[in-house]
């Protein structure tokens, strides 16, 4: 994968992913934000970023392309699971405001 070149999922769920320099964004709104040197991840929501503590395993082959399909599928499931985790958060926070 090219710096700066965008993946879309195909047919299923569209999820855009990014790749610049050493990180890969992959989604919108909620981001997940992947460190490729050291593999650490974060959750972008709206200005706040969390750090996730899930370990995405992304090897060099993965990310040059030759298992594209695999790729995909390993990215889908981290962002899904990112997405979860931030809807979660979302409704944690939302649930301590009412009973403030």
């Amino acid at each position: 994968m090219e710096a700066g070149e965008i993946l879309v999922m195909k047919e299923k769920k569209k999820v855009k992913m990014k790749r610049e320099g050493n990180r890969l964004f992959i989604g919108e709104d909620p981001q997940l934000i992947v460190e490729l040197e050291t593999q650490e991840n974060y959750i972008k929501v709206g200005e706040r970023l969390i750090e996730y503590h899930r370990k995405v395993g992304l090897s060099p082959d993965l990310l040059a392309g030759k298992r594209a399909n695999v790729l995909e599928t390993a990215l889908e499931a981290y962002y899904l699971q990112a997405c979860r985790v931030a809807e979660g958060i979302r409704v944690a926070e939302e649930y301590r405001k009412k009973r403030s």
